[in-house]
C-alpha cells in the first residue's frame, strides 16, 4: 500500500533552515536528495529558506511563500517536497496555495518504506504507519464538503457524515492491521522463547541506513540479503544462524536502518521486529566511516536506541567502508580494560571480518547478564546453581518456592540452557 502518483514525477524541493539550531538539528539536503532519488522524483529546482521562526500558516515565511508560488508557476511539477515535517493545516493550506501535492519529510519516508516492503509483515508494518498518518490528516480531506446544519434538528451536513464514516472505516482498518501484527508478534516472540531454550546468544545489526549491514550480515552468514547503494534498500528483518568460535551457535539479525528523525509512526509499527534489537545479548553498531556526517549519524541511531529504551546492551561500534578512505587499515580499538569497542573493517572488501569475528567471540565471552527465576526450593537445579556461585540474591517464598538472581556470563547461561531444558520456564 503506497501512493505511486508522485513516484516518477518532476518535483521543487524546500530545504529550511533554521540559523539557531544546531548543524545536526537541521535535516541534511544531500541526504533528502538522496531519499527524492530513491523515490525516483526528479528535483528540477531547490528553494532554500532560512526560517528565524516557524511559520504558523505555511511553515516557511510569507516572502518565501511568493517565491515558491512563481516558481510552481513557471515549472512543470506537479508535486513540492518539503524537507521538514508540516502539520496537517499546514500541508492543507499550502496545497491550497500552490494547487499541486505537497509531500513533507515523513510521508515521502512512509512511501520509500512502502515501496520496499517485500514480505507480509512489512507491508503490513508500513501500512499501519500509513492508516495512522492518514487518520491524522483525514479531517482536511473534506474540506470541500458542506459541514453546516443539514435541517432542523439534524446536527452536521453531507461532509460530516462522509468524515464521520471515514473515520470509522480508518478505526476499523487500522484495529484488523494491529490484529494481524499481533499473531505475527506473538510466532517472533515464540522464536525467541525457542532460541533462548537452545541456549543461542542474539546479536542484533543496527546502524544508520545504508551503512553496509546487509551486505556484513551477507558476508558473515554467506546469505543473500538484497543490498543497494540507496536508503532503505532492506527492511524486512532476517535471521540466520551461524557457528562462531568452540563451536557454539549464534543468531544475527539485520533490522531496518535508522535515519535523522525517523517517523514515530513507523517505529511504534515496526515495534515487533525491533525486539530482536530490544532482546539483542550484543549490538553490532555499523557505521559508514566514508560519509563525513558519520559522527551525527552514530549519535542519531545512539538517539533511537535510547528512545527504545536500549541502555544496558553491550554495544560493539564496527567502522565499515574503510576501503574508500586512504591510509586506513583493519583493526580493533580497545578501552583500558581491553574490551573490544571499535573494529575497522570493509565488508565489501572482506577486510577485516576476522578481526571482527575475534572481538565478538570475546564480548560474547566476557558478556555477563542477570536474570531472576523462580522455582521449587527442593530442585535440584537450585543446588547446581549454588554450586556454579553465581546467585547473588535470593528470596524464599511462602509456598515452598524460591526467587533466585543469577548473574553469569552469556555462554555460562547458554550452556545451562542446553542440559536444563526446563530451564527457561522457571525465568521471571
Amino acid at each position: 500500500m503506497y501512493d505511486s502518483n508522485f513516484f516518477n514525477k518532476q518535483a521543487i524541493l524546500v530545504h529550511t533552515i533554521f540559523p539557531k539550531k544546531k548543524e545536526d538539528e537541521n535535516f541534511d539536503l544531500k541526504e533528502f536528495l538522496s531519499l527524492a532519488s530513491t523515490a525516483r522524483i526528479q528535483i528540477l529546482s531547490i528553494l532554500t529558506s532560512n526560517c528565524k521562526t516557524c511559520n504558523s500558516k505555511y511553515f516557511i515565511g510569507t516572502g518565501k511563500v511568493l517565491e515558491l508560488e512563481q516558481m510552481v508557476k513557471n515549472n512543470p511539477v506537479s508535486i513540492v517536497l518539503f524537507n521538514c515535517i508540516l502539520s496537517p493545516h499546514q500541508e492543507r493550506d499550502l496545497m491550497h496555495l500552490l494547487q499541486c501535492k505537497i509531500i513533507d519529510r515523513n510521508q515521502l519516508i512512509l512511501n520509500i518504506f512502502a515501496q520496499r516492503a517485500r514480505t507480509y509483515e512489512g507491508k503490513l508494518q508500513v501500512k499501519l504507519a500509513q492508516l495512522r498518518h492518514l487518520n491524522s490528516r483525514l479531517v482536511h480531506e473534506w474540506s470541500h464538503l458542506e459541514r453546516q446544519k443539514g435541517g432542523i434538528g439534524l446536527r452536521g451536513g453531507s461532509g460530516e457524515m462522509q468524515l464521520e464514516s471515514d473515520r470509522r472505516l480508518l478505526r476499523k482498518e487500522i484495529t484488523q492491521v494491529l490484529l494481524r501484527l499481533k499473531k505475527i508478534e506473538n510466532q517472533r516472540e515464540q522464536n525467541r522463547r525457542h532460541r533462548l531454550r537452545i541456549g543461542a546468544p542474539t546479536v542484533s545489526l543496527v546502524g544508520y541506513t545504508n551503512a553496509g549491514k546487509s551486505t556484513l550480515f551477507n558476508m558473515m552468514t554467506e546469505s543473500h540479503v538484497y543490498t543497494a547503494e540507496k536508503l532503505f534498500s532492506t527492511l524486512d528483518p532476517t535471521c540466520r544462524r551461524i557457528v562462531y568460535k568452540g563451536g557454539s551457535n549464534i543468531i544475527l539479525s539485520d533490522t531496518v536502518g535508522f535515519i535523522q528523525n525517523l517517523p514515530q509512526g513507523l517505529i511504534s509499527s515496526f515495534k515487533a521486529t525491533l525486539q530482536e534489537t530490544i532482546q539483542a545479548t550484543l549490538l553490532l553498531h555499523v557505521v559508514d566511516v566514508s560519509n563525513e556526517r558519520f559522527e551525527q549519524n552514530i549519535d542519531t541511531v545512539r538517539y533511537i536506541l535510547n528512545n527504545m529504551h536500549i541502555h544496558n546492551t553491550p554495544i560493539l561500534l564496527v567502522m565499515n567502508k574503510i576501503d574508500r578512505l586512504k591510509k586506513l587499515v583493519p583493526r580493533i580499538d580497545r578501552d583500558h580494560d581491553s574490551r573490544p569497542i571499535r573494529v575497522w573493517i570493509s565488508a565489501q572488501d572482506n577486510l577485516g571480518i576476522s578481526l571482527l569475528i575475534q572481538a565478538l567471540n570475546e564480548l560474547l565471552l566476557n558478556n555477563m547478564i542477570s536474570y531472576e527465576l523462580r522455582m521449587p526450593i527442593n530442585n535440584d537445579l537450585c543446588q547446581k546453581l549454588y554450586r556454579l556461585q553465581v546467585v547473588k540474591q535470593y528470596w524464599v517464598e511462602d509456598n515452598n518456592y524460591i526467587r533466585l538472581k543469577i548473574y553469569l556470563s552469556s555462554i555460562d547461561w547458554c550452556r545451562l540452557l542446553k542440559n536444563n531444558k526446563l530451564l527457561i520456564d522457571y525465568v521471571i
